[in-house]
């Protein structure tokens, strides 16, 4: 951003990312309240086919960042989403909104691994605040959910993956709390089957005594770029057995099995009597996918080069933040039907550049090239010195 656009040096700009004189925490209360108030006042057009469009998702997953050495905040090796196995990154709990075609994320945690809890050496060069603890990724999503229900943030349900789906604690949680959810669950979930101690059987194994054409009921769930998305879907009452109280608790299983044949499991506590809803509001998840593609691709979350605690959250509010005013343009033109992709590409034709000619082009790639190397060679030194 120096190199190209800004009057300031990279120096300077890096001082400002890093800088304890703002808040980033008060970035993601704006953010999430001004979100919650556009898509409140949001209202897609609505077909027959279409019946939670007009719902909000509070959609909950995690985002990793591939990044090399051991002193980035809370950097380690760990199952990195991006690439589908563990690597050496850090991992970020974050929660997105969505209503219709609009989304937006309002909230982004790092997650801790167990090795910085008490790694004393790398908290204080990274100036990581002292009530940073290690939290189970679930228990973030709980604390994150519970924060937007105390900021008085407005969605109408909760959705997200089998990590989270198979925390039990967290789904009785919300069912105490009134919170309607639908999360994915494993194949080998064991689960009750009309209230009965006798039908007790891992879900895969159920799925598998249903006659695929006579129990499962082919529908449309969302639209795409590419025309309809249609699946095959089978739904049926379930019970878990909450440890604390021994009670049975009613869930409905939602069974979704793809045209290249995958089977996905989902578990909700939505009260309604329209299997179509319930897929609907399944497929919503894909959103937060899309949130952290164009967070990434876009708005460039993925590309803080610092270390520190602070710098890592302010770089990560500023991309949020970005992503907030693709949302609003969306919202102002919504009947353009924008992509986020062709907003990005018209606001940057207005950003005037520093360079001129193509000269001085190559002279600013040429100087980052040389800023790269003379900082590799700074780390192979301090390495090697110990």
């Amino acid at each position: 951003m120096a190199d190209q656009v800004s009057e300031h040096s990279n120096q300077s700009l890096s001082r400002f990312i890093n800088s304890n004189g703002w808040d980033f925490e008060s970035i993601f209360d704006h953010l999430s309240k001004s979100t919650s108030e556009l898509l409140e006042g949001y209202s897609p057009s609505l077909s027959n086919e279409s019946l939670c469009l007009n719902k909000t998702a509070l959609l909950i997953d995690e985002v990793g960042f591939r990044k090399k050495g051991s002193m980035s905040v809370g950097v380690g090796r760990q199952y990195l989403g991006c690439l589908g196995k563990p690597d050496n990154g850090q991992v970020v709990v974050a929660a997105g909104l969505s209503k219709g075609k609009l989304f937006t994320p309002i909230d982004m945690r790092l997650f801790m691994p167990q090795k910085w809890e008490s790694d004393t050496n790398r908290r204080e060069k990274c100036h990581v605040p002292s009530h940073w603890r290690y939290y189970s990724k679930p228990a973030m999503a709980k604390q994150i959910i519970n924060d937007a229900v105390q900021k008085g943030i407005k969605f109408d349900y909760v959705n997200f993956d089998a990590l989270y789906g198979m925390c039990f604690d967290l789904l009785f949680h919300l069912n105490r709390m009134n919170i309607d959810f639908i999360g994915d669950i494993r194949s080998d979930c064991k689960l009750y089957f009309d209230h009965s101690e006798q039908e007790f059987s891992r879900v895969d194994q159920f799925v598998s005594s249903l006659d695929p054409k006579k129990d499962f009921l082919k529908l449309r769930v969302r639209d795409s770029s590419k025309g309809h998305v249609t699946a095959e879907f089978y739904w049926c009452d379930v019970q878990k057995k909450c440890p604390e109280s021994g009670k049975m608790i009613d869930f409905k299983l939602l069974v979704r099995k793809d045209k290249d044949g995958k089977m996905k499991y989902s578990l909700t506590n939505i009260q309604s009597d329209k299997i179509e809803e319930l897929a609907q509001r399944q497929a919503q998840r894909i959103f937060i996918e899309q949130i952290f593609r164009e967070a990434k691709n876009l708005v460039g979350i993925g590309d803080y080069q610092g270390r520190g605690w602070t710098g890592l959250h302010n770089h990560i509010a500023l991309c949020c933040f970005a992503m907030f005013i693709l949302l609003q343009i969306k919202h102002e033109n919504i009947t353009q039907n924008y992509s986020s992709k062709t907003i990005r590409q018209c606001i940057c034709i207005f950003i005037e550049v520093k360079a001129k000619t193509t000269q001085e082009a190559l002279e600013i790639i040429l100087t980052q090239h040389y800023r790269v190397k003379k900082q590799e060679e700074r780390d192979r030194i301090r390495k090697a010195s110990g």
